[in-house]
Parts: C-alpha cells; sequence; structure tokens
C-alpha cells in the first residue's frame, strides 16, 4: 500500500497551484502536511483523493488486492468543509462511514461507538448534525472516517475546533494507527502537535514541494523545533 506521486502539478481548470511534487506515502508514515495559508494544502489532498483532477504529471495508488473491497472504502478523507447528511443525527452520519466500507451492522455500530467517544461526542449521538457548531460538525465528520478504519487517513486541519486534551487524543490515535501500518497524511496549524506525533514533513510553499522526508532530517543541526525551523525557512525564501 502506497500513494506515489511524480512530477505531479495540481491545480484549477489547468492553472498550477503547486508543482515539483515528488513524494512516496509509505505504510506506516505519519505525514505531516506543512504550509501557509494559501500554499496549496487542500488542493493537494483533494487532488490526492481524486475531487480535483491533477494539471500534470503522475500520481499512482496501490493497495492490497488481496481484499475484496473497492480500494476507495481504504480511505478516510475529512476535508475542511463538513461533508454530511444534513437530516440526520450525529449516529447516523457516524454509522455511515462503516456502512459503506462494507461492515456489518454490528460491526459498524462497533466503531462508530468507539469514534464517537475518541471525538468526545458520544453524548450529542441523537442531536441532529444541523444543531452543532461548527467545531462540533468537524468532530462528526472526522468520526465517521475514523469508523470506517481506513488503511489511508487524510486528514484537512482536523484539530480545528477541538480542544488541546481532545487533539492530543487524536493524535494519539492516529500515531498508533501508523504504528499498526496505516498512512496517515494531515494539516495542521499546530505545529507543536505535528512535532510531536508525526514522523515525516511534506513542506510546500511557493508553488511548489520545498522539502520531503523526516522532521528529523528537516530540523537537523539547527538546534530548532519543527515551528521555529518552519519559521526560520519561510523568513529565508
Amino acid at each position: 500500500m502506497k500513494i506515489t506521486t511524480n512530477q505531479l502539478a495540481i491545480g484549477y481548470d489547468q492553472t498550477k497551484v503547486v508543482t515539483n511534487l515528488q513524494f512516496e506515502l509509505l505504510e506506516g508514515d505519519f505525514i505531516a502536511l506543512v504550509g501557509a495559508n494559501g500554499a496549496g494544502k487542500s488542493t493537494l489532498l483533494n487532488s490526492l483523493i481524486g475531487i480535483l483532477p491533477t494539471v500534470s504529471g503522475e500520481l499512482s495508488w496501490e493497495f492490497d488486492t488481496h481484499q475484496n473491497r473497492n480500494p476507495m472504502t481504504h480511505v478516510g478523507f475529512s476535508p475542511q468543509s463538513q461533508l454530511m447528511d444534513w437530516y440526520t443525527t450525529v449516529y447516523d452520519n457516524v454509522m455511515l462511514g462503516p456502512l459503506l466500507a462494507g461492515f456489518t451492522k454490528k460491526t459498524a455500530q462497533q466503531k462508530s461507538e468507539e469514534a464517537l467517544k475518541l471525538l468526545d461526542i458520544y453524548q450529542l449521538r441523537n442531536n441532529p448534525v444541523d444543531h452543532l457548531s461548527g467545531g462540533q460538525q468537524q468532530r462528526v465528520q472526522i468520526a465517521r472516517e475514523i469508523a470506517r478504519d481506513p488503511d489511508i487517513y487524510l486528514l484537512d486541519e482536523p484539530t480545528t475546533g477541538l480542544d488541546v486534551e481532545n487533539a492530543e487524543s487524536l493524535f494519539t490515535f492516529l500515531n498508533q494507527k501508523a504504528k499498526e501500518g496505516r498512512i496517515v497524511l494531515t494539516s495542521s496549524h499546530d505545529l507543536t502537535l505535528l512535532d510531536k506525533y508525526s514522523d515525516k514533513i511534506l513542506f510546500i510553499d511557493e508553488g511548489k514541494q520545498q522539502f520531503f522526508g523526516t522532521i528529523t532530517d528537516f530540523i537537523a543541526d539547527s538546534n530548532l523545533n519543527l515551528r521555529e525551523k518552519y519559521l526560520k525557512e519561510r523568513e529565508v525564501k
């Protein structure tokens, strides 16, 4: 299982937003997607999942073909904007994830309850989603994708609307999934969390990939943390 790009360019209507994307995401990777607002992080995630067509270059996905499931049921994707069934409850929204991924109703119920508790919204399970705050809706969306038990997590700013404790809980969970052999790619403005839990960084800025590799290599010989190193790199540019 892996995602590979080769001289990939992404954007809108053939207008390139980010070029020179050259990376390979492998089993066990927890990758921090880092860049300033407008750098193209959301564009990249939307392109990887197929919402946006790529402009040029190569993008390939490799799945375990021994599993008799639609390959895209292996992917958990949570964008910044809320995507959900607005006329149902929190519980029903989350249940859609594992049911559409092919799990039995009993297993789907178990996975949904675990995800609701992880995101600290179990007490809201019977509430209509359109009665929730934006942050709570974000939690519902993430819980639905977690309940799918995917092999690949693509998460765009998942800590938005989460307090410190819940953000730590989510990243601890994702870190464990990476250790189990899943792939995690997430953007976040909380560079402290990314520094603590992720092991690789994909840094995009000024319309191109600036760095891809381990966080250790990124901050090597600088005596800086991830936030300080990132800010220094942007100042240099």
